[in-house]
């Protein structure tokens, strides 16, 4: 492929689609890349789709009424090197849209951890330093739903999979030197767990700012309050804000941690429906839906205390184990410098503390190919 003036197609109506569904069989990779919107929606809002063969770029229009289900099960069913770059929103894009994802990605971003190029490096400068070219990024937020797209905006989204088609050789070259592919392998198995873009609608309360000022009751609570919001973003297909703030919801989950702290038996449904009806809430004066909410909470609020959210605070090391972790971050630097891998790819601080706290827990830190690099590291007690 001419990367830097690759031939175009645009896919618009069913013939074109036929075409590259019969390029997509016969290709040895296939970089692509996605162009979304999520601000008004739940899910993101596909609206441009970039595939690279051989020869050819292909922009694929969904805003054109194609259905694409047929792409889709092409790319979940070949066993064809997907190839993107920090590609979680793609992966996740393409998870919601064909229901699983397909057997063999390749994250140039993770590959170039393996090999000590950088850490977390954007596309822009992975593309400058091992091709020499220089992308324009100023497209990255402009409204790619709207019609017809700018010459410029076209223009960016073919040299994102023109590059990336010109990147996987080299990086797939430099891995296979260096007896890493195993390891890239290994990487992606575990970055492409479907489990990773869909956690359960139990542990949204996770993310909720201020959940900190909750006693373990209001998690409970709140718990409930993020599940419920969950799913009625997803069946609205809003965005969880527009559902409900989290302001609004650490709020209302104050009131209910204070009504039920005020005896020592479980608080009744009537006790927990009235700060409900009285929040800030999409139920209105829904009296039926305000009802079925407080029966959740009530019966997270009467099982047993033991089973409530805790926040997962890392305990306070003592100096001795501070010193110990910050001398197994010295030497790891030394071994990912030696074998040249990005230390941060190699092992996270996160996950030192981790094992210090439970050695005999399996982790990513002891088995695979990490192992053997590591054990020398987690041996030493100084």
């Amino acid at each position: 492929m001419n990367h830097e003036h690759p031939q175009v197609r645009f896919v618009t109506n069913p013939e074109e689609l036929a075409a590259l569904i019969e390029a997509v069989a016969s290709a040895r990779y296939l970089p692509l890349d996605t162009e979304f919107v999520r601000e008004r929606t739940y899910f993101p809002q596909l609206a441009l789709l970039q595939i690279a063969t051989i020869d050819t770029v292909w922009l694929v229009d969904p805003i054109a009424g194609l259905d694409l289900t047929p792409l889709w099960q092409a790319l979940i069913s070949s066993d064809t090197p997907v190839v993107l770059h920090a590609g979680d929103q793609d992966l996740d894009l393409i998870l919601t849209a064909a229901g699983r994802l397909p057997p063999q990605v390749f994250d140039t971003q993770i590959a170039a951890e393996l090999l000590g190029i950088g850490g977390q490096l954007s596309y822009a400068a992975l593309t400058e330093m091992l091709l020499g070219t220089r992308l324009d990024k100023g497209e990255t937020r402009s409204d790619w739903l709207s019609r017809p797209l700018s010459d410029a905006q076209l223009n960016y989204a073919v040299q994102d999979v023109a590059q990336l088609h010109a990147l996987y050789p080299r990086l797939e070259q430099r891995l296979q030197e260096a007896a890493r592919l195993d390891w890239m392998a290994e990487e992606m198995a575990r970055q492409c767990d479907p489990s990773r873009f869909t956690p359960p609608d139990e542990q949204r309360w996770q993310k909720i700012r201020g959940m900190q000022t909750l006693n373990r009751a209001g998690l409970a609570a709140l718990q409930v309050l993020a599940a419920w919001r969950e799913r009625l973003a997803r069946e609205q297909d809003r965005p969880r804000r527009w559902v409900w703030g989290d302001q609004a919801m650490l709020d209302l989950a104050h009131a209910i941690a204070r009504q039920a702290g005020k005896t020592d038996t479980p608080p009744s449904a009537a006790a927990i429906t009235d700060p409900i009806a009285q929040a800030r809430s999409p139920l209105g004066r829904n009296a039926n839906a305000q009802d079925a909410l407080g029966q959740e909470i009530v019966a997270a609020l009467g099982g047993d205390p033991a089973d409530w959210p805790r926040l997962s605070r890392s305990p306070a090391l003592p100096p001795a184990q501070r010193e110990l972790v910050k001398s197994w971050q010295s030497k790891l630097v030394t071994v990912a410098e030696e074998n040249a891998i990005s230390p941060s790819r190699l092992a996270t601080s996160a996950e030192l503390r981790q094992h210090l706290a439970n050695p005999d827990r399996p982790s990513r830190l002891t088995q695979g190919w990490r192992a053997p690099l590591l054990a020398p590291i987690l041996q030493a007690t100084d």
